[in-house]
């Protein structure tokens, strides 16, 4: 099944892209990519949670593949985290995120300094 394309407004107002899979009844799972990849990097994970029940949605972080480069050039993991919250918010229940490397780590700031109730659960895969 081909994914959804959706598009998020992050911080700053700068454009997120993102594929959605499964039905958006469905507790969300955002997957946040590593710093060298792109949201097509989870597509088969993402088809895997969407065939056992969630919505999932893998979405490319600013400055990566299809989403916006930052005008003023802020690419520190804060904006990381705020972009990710931005994304979190739009859901009507808090997500579980899977963060990878970058991604992962901008979930942690996001849940320590941000908000920590922000996120339902989150997964860290290849944070060191």
């Amino acid at each position: 099944m081909q994914p959804s394309r959706l598009e998020f407004t992050g911080e700053d107002g700068i454009t997120l892209v993102a594929d959605a899979y499964g039905d958006p009844q469905h507790p969300p799972v955002i997957l946040s990519h590593g710093g060298g990849q792109t949201r097509h990097s989870w597509g088969a994970t993402a088809q895997a949670l969407a065939d056992r029940g969630w919505y999932a949605v893998a979405y490319d972080h600013r400055g990566h593949g299809e989403s916006d480069w930052s005008s003023e050039g802020l690419y520190d993991l804060a904006h990381f985290a705020l972009d990710m919250a931005c994304l979190a918010r739009s859901f009507e229940q808090p997500p579980v995120i899977v963060g990878a490397s970058l991604g992962g780590l901008a979930a942690m700031l996001g849940a320590g300094e941000i908000q920590e109730t922000m996120f339902r659960a989150i997964v860290l895969v290849d944070v060191t």
